[in-house]
């Protein structure tokens, strides 16, 4: 059986195409996790701390 190399190109290529949008994805959920947690811990007060804290 001959391979068939345009197949696997145009497979490579959407293989390819899939990767680099899962990353563009994750770095712009990355950003929306961060600030959500930075929001979250900015509604504790700042003159709470723990009891052992020096």
């Amino acid at each position: 059986m001959k391979t068939n190399w345009i197949v696997i190109g145009i497979v490579l290529f959407f293989a390819i195409i899939l990767v680099f949008l899962l990353i563009r994805k994750n770095r712009k959920d990355e950003k929306e996790v961060v600030e959500h947690f930075n929001e979250e811990a900015s509604i504790f007060p700042e003159e709470d701390s723990e009891a052992n804290d020096v």
